[in-house]
Formats: C-alpha cells, sequence, structure tokens
C-alpha cells in the first residue's frame, strides 16, 4: 500500500471512529483505535503495526463485563443460567458481526494483499473480533464507564428486551425437535481443527440417520456444535421434522 494511500485510510480511519463516537480521539489514543482494525495478514507484511488480536481479547472481557453489569442490574428475577444464555446469545459472534457491520469496520480493516482479495471485510469472525478490538480501544483510552456506555447504546435494543431473548441453545433445541418425532438424538463430529487469525479453529459436523444436517466452525469444540446445530436449524428435512409436531 503507498505511503500517501495509506495515511488517507488511517485519517479515514479516525475520522470514522470520532463521527461513531460523538467526539475527538486525541492523538495519543489514534494508534490504538488504528490496531484496533489492523488484520494480522496486514500487520504482517507491515511490521510497524500492531495486529488487533491483543486487543479482541481485552475487548471480550470489557464486553462481557458491561453486558453482564447491565442484566445484573434490569433482569433481577432471572436466574444465574438463564443470565448466562442471554449474555451469550448477545455477545456470539454473529451478534457482534451485526454490530461491526451497523458502523462500517468491514470497510476500515486494514488487511494484507491476500486476505484483502478473500473477502476478509465481509468474514464474520474476522469483524466480530475488530467490534471487540474497537470496545478495547475505547476503554483504553476513555476508561470503563465510556466503553460500558458505548456497548449498552450500540445493544440497546437487545438489552431492553433480553427478556424475549430465547435462551434454549440450538442443540438443546435440534435435539428436543427429531427427538420428539424420531425418538433418535444427532450425533456430533469434530471433523478437523484450522487455523484462523491465528487462533485455533474448530470444525464440527451434526449428522442424523446418516445425513449430514449442518457444519459450524468456532473458537471451542462446544461453540463449534452450537454453530453446526444452528445451520442445522435451518435444514429443510429438520424444518420438515418441526412441522410434523
Amino acid at each position: 500500500m503507498r505511503k500517501t494511500l495509506l495515511e488517507e485510510n488511517l485519517k479515514r480511519i479516525i475520522s470514522h471512529f470520532e463521527e461513531v463516537l460523538g467526539h475527538k480521539i486525541p492523538k495519543k489514543c489514534r494508534e490504538t483505535f488504528i490496531t484496533s482494525v489492523t488484520h494480522s495478514s496486514f500487520s504482517g507484511e507491515h511490521k510497524e503495526f500492531k495486529s488487533n488480536e491483543r486487543l479482541e481479547f481485552l475487548g471480550d472481557a470489557v464486553l462481557s463485563l458491561a453486558i453482564t453489569h447491565y442484566l445484573l442490574s434490569h433482569y433481577k428475577d432471572l436466574s444465574e443460567g438463564e443470565l448466562s444464555r442471554k449474555r451469550a446469545y448477545l455477545v456470539s459472534e454473529k451478534s457482534l458481526y451485526r454490530k461491526a457491520e451497523l458502523i462500517g469496520i468491514g470497510e476500515l480493516m486494514l488487511f494484507g494483499k491476500g486476505e484483502d482479495k478473500s473477502g476478509g471485510k465481509f468474514k464474520e469472525a474476522i469483524l466480530a473480533d475488530a467490534f471487540e478490538a474497537l470496545i478495547a480501544a475505547i476503554f483504553l483510552c476513555f476508561g470503563f464507564e465510556k466503553a460500558e456506555n458505548f456497548v449498552t447504546n450500540i445493544f440497546k435494543t437487545e438489552l431492553e428486551n433480553a427478556n424475549k431473548i430465547e435462551t434454549i441453545d440450538a442443540k438443546t433445541k435440534l435435539q428436543e425437535t427429531v427427538q420428539k418425532v424420531l425418538h433418535k438424538i444427532p450425533e456430533y463430529t469434530i471433523l478437523k481443527e484450522e487455523e484462523a487469525n491465528g487462533q485455533k479453529v474448530f470444525v464440527a459436523e451434526v449428522k442424523l440417520n446418516g445425513k449430514t444436517l449442518g457444519r459450524g466452525k468456532g473458537k471451542t469444540k462446544k461453540e463449534a456444535e452450537e454453530n453446526a446445530a444452528e445451520v442445522a436449524l435451518r435444514n429443510e428435512y429438520v424444518r420438515e421434522i418441526e412441522k410434523s409436531f
């Protein structure tokens, strides 16, 4: 990437985040916000840039705390298990990907040539991680209160309606669906492990009667199986089973 073009992109990143946050980003914090949208493929090609992986790790914790604080404060009658499931739904990869899309993170990402060509700005995992990295940047620059306000504002609708969130997980729902009609239990298999963004990713498959219902990926085996179950619930075969209830 030519220097002048890169400089323009960096200015665009800061300008965009200032618009999203509604105030100026101090000079001392600008590098951190740029890092939040720097993919490891870019930092690999430009050694003077850090990838957003460490920020993503911190942002995950800040996000979880902010969501937990809100749920505990506003839903005093919910059990620990219900609170945990609602939080898991809110901080899921798909949920974070939607928020990243909402504020246009994909168009700000700094990618290496290969990842850029492969459509990195459209990949759920990459954008979800960048969203968490952004939360970390807000926390490091402005403190937890500002980061928490950002989280509660962007999740405002979901948090205010958290009592309506379906707390049954996809694996349980799939099992109940097929077991009630066919009296059988879906079988899960971890097909392989991959490396993505410097992290291990598991690929899971769920089958019924030898028929593949869905496949999913996740940072843990449990998450991969859960994502496979979500795909399976959209499978036409499973939908037909649901209709026969």
